[in-house]
């Protein structure tokens, strides 16, 4: 195990989610058909912080988010074209206003009657609904967005001296409390005896190479490792400071050094990384604006 570096997700996590679904890379052809969802409500959540759960992700008829941030439905809309990333990290994200990213709100919105059978349908969902939440974004908040890519400096994942030390994911087994990761898979995060127990099940190297501890590197990470299958990680607990009632993950005590905790970390996973040069693919916000009235 190892301690995980700061992270957006964890941060949902620990103030107590519900369940959620996960959402999957797509394996059905982009449809013709422009997908929207019939009806969209949209509404500030005003709720005193830690009194009020956090969830997101699609439901049978539609897709639900409490108490969250307008980059949350950002994140799943768009995902990278290239460089291997299974989805964009908030750094990747350029050009969000600090209320998309602070303000907390509601997203309540329901697929047609008539697109019922095709939302239902695992191999189609992850298309429909990145085009819906695009579709809603651009109508609800006027967003306009455009896709840049540049050569920087980064760090390769690939596997090391003695190979992968990796768990693999058992698909049949539920985790309960589970919170959905961009890209798929689920975290699991609970405090017991005032420390954080964060779990990952079901994560792809993708996944890992853009989030947590190596989404913080001083360098992008891309995956160069060649594992194709989906993995189980846990983190060692932190510590966390004197804050009750309400403890959450924004509690813990800071990494004393982040550099040393990623090279530390991939080295506990069998896996190393190389100084390269790649393309890092960048989300540009042209425009948003706050939420139309419902």
């Amino acid at each position: 195990m190892f301690m995980i570096g700061k992270m957006l997700i964890v941060g949902f996590v620990g103030t107590g989610m519900a369940m959620g679904q996960s959402v999957v890379a797509p394996t059905a052809a982009t449809p013709a058909k422009a997908w929207t969802f019939d009806v969209v409500s949209i509404k500030r959540n005003m709720s005193a912080p830690g009194t009020q759960k956090q969830s997101y992700g699609p439901t049978p008829d539609g897709y639900r988010m409490r108490n969250l941030f307008i980059e949350m439905p950002i994140l799943t809309a768009y995902v990278p074209q290239s460089g291997g990333r299974a989805s964009y990290i908030p750094a990747r994200v350029v050009g969000l206003p600090d209320w998309a990213m602070n303000d907390a709100y509601d997203i309540d919105a329901k697929v047609a009657e008539a697109d019922l059978a095709d939302w239902q349908n695992p191999a189609k969902q992850p298309v429909m609904l990145r085009a819906m939440l695009q579709a809603m974004l651009q109508d609800r908040l006027k967003m306009v967005v455009h896709r840049g890519t540049k050569e920087v400096p980064v760090y390769s994942l690939v596997a090391g001296t003695n190979g992968p030390k990796l768990k693999e994911t058992n698909p049949n087994e539920p985790h309960p409390g589970g919170f959905p990761i961009p890209g798929g898979g689920v975290v699991v995060s609970n405090v017991q005896n005032g420390e954080i127990f964060t779990n990952w099940y079901g994560v792809s190297m993708a996944t890992v190479a853009s989030w947590g501890v190596l989404g913080n590197a001083e360098r992008p990470v891309q995956d160069k490792t060649g594992l194709t299958g989906r993995y189980d990680i846990a983190f060692e607990p932190r510590q966390l400071r004197t804050c009750a009632p309400n403890c959450g993950p924004q509690d813990a005590a800071p990494e004393e050094d982040a550099g040393s905790s990623v090279f530390e970390f991939v080295q506990e996973l069998g896996l190393k990384l190389v100084p390269a040069t790649g393309p890092v693919e960048t989300l540009v916000i042209d425009h948003i604006e706050r939420p139309s009235p419902n």
